[in-house]
């Protein structure tokens, strides 16, 4: 593992433990023991069970189905820090069950080539408090770096500026590209980040958004890389982000998604509040954001549920950017379409 990322996660920001119930271990032996006369056992066992928890139904083929993953542990949130080890694993667990390599090394050569110089596209809104950037930094470029990318080929995006000579990263350029792109019923200048970077891994928090109602992987891409954000808020975000995420210059770089959902935000988001901060301690990865966001919405509203809070969903029953993300064809956001595969470490 390169000694500087391991070091900086050995360092990670002390974390106040806030609680949300996980499966009980009563509750999990009896899942297993009803699994096990059906001949169930390891993911299928997780997979049917928490995918009817909810999705409301197990997931059924219908057409091309989208693939997310959620690794979860009781443990990676360990005497207030982040524990790196257990990071490092969850994130090798996800990246072979997402690709279906038979290593992590062969993993991100399924998703990446040598040559690309990548993005890791993080977010800085409510990161002070969710104080758990700096591990998940730390873990993703020791991975990319035993994996055999450069430090130096990496780009990691809204993240303290310290990190970049700790890590021997490179930082983002900060300009925005000449021309004025449209984009739906829009236009703007995009990111010169989009010129620096062949690839982009995208790493977003798990929060509500007091606007969009949710904010994942596409939020955490569209209003990031145009010059005039604020402009894009109208009609909670809709159809503005997917347009963005739509644009060849976007989406023909995104690679991954890699939700840091191990402190969620479940209301008054997207900063954090301590008050509306739970411990989820997982990951949610996925090639596919539009499934991936509506898995965390899924995830948002039980947890949200569990504290007396509604469900996120405009007028309409649900969130809008999503349904015109899917339409643009962006991904799959019915729960029927999406294979919902969960482990716990």
């Amino acid at each position: 593992m390169c000694q500087r990322a391991e070091s900086i996660m050995q360092d990670s920001t002390k974390l106040p433990v806030e609680g949300e119930g996980p499966l009980s271990r009563r509750g999990f032996i009896a899942r297993a023991g009803a699994a096990a006369a059906l001949g169930l056992t390891g993911t299928n066992l997780l997979r049917a069970g928490e995918t009817q928890d909810l999705a409301g139904s197990p997931a059924q083929s219908s057409g091309d189905m989208s693939r997310v993953v959620e690794i979860r542990s009781d443990h990676v949130l360990r005497d207030q820090k982040v524990d790196p080890r257990i990071l490092r694993d969850m994130l090798r667990r996800g990246l072979l069950e997402v690709t279906g390599a038979a290593d992590e090394r062969s993993a991100w050569r399924t998703l990446l080539s040598p040559d690309d110089v990548v993005g890791l596209k993080f977010n800085q809104s409510g990161a002070d408090t969710l104080r758990t950037t700096p591990a998940m930094v730390g873990v993703l470029v020791a991975s990319l770096t035993d994996a055999g990318w450069d430090p130096s080929r990496l780009v990691p995006v809204e993240i303290p500026h310290e990190l970049h000579s700790t890590l021997g990263t490179t930082p983002p350029r900060r300009d925005w590209l000449a021309e004025e792109v449209r984009f739906g019923e829009a236009s703007d200048r995009l990111s010169g980040l989009l010129e620096q970077v062949t690839a982009i891994v995208n790493v977003p928090f798990l929060k509500h958004h007091n606007i969009a109602g949710m904010t994942c992987c596409l939020k955490n891409l569209s209003h990031a890389l145009v010059k005039h954000p604020g402009r894009l808020h109208g009609n909670k975000c809709s159809p503005y982000i997917g347009d963005v995420v739509s644009l060849p210059q976007v989406r023909s770089k995104l690679r991954l998604h890699l939700v840091n959902a191990l402190r969620i935000v479940t209301d008054k988001g997207p900063e954090a509040g301590a008050k509306y901060i739970v411990d989820r301690g997982a990951l949610v990865i996925g090639l596919d954001p539009v499934a991936v966001d509506s898995l965390g919405l899924e995830i948002l509203n039980r947890v949200r549920h569990r504290g007396g809070l509604g469900k996120i969903e405009d007028r309409q029953g649900e969130v809008s950017y999503l349904a015109a993300a899917s339409a643009r064809g962006l991904g799959n956001r019915e729960l029927h379409r999406i294979d919902y595969v969960r482990h716990r470490l």
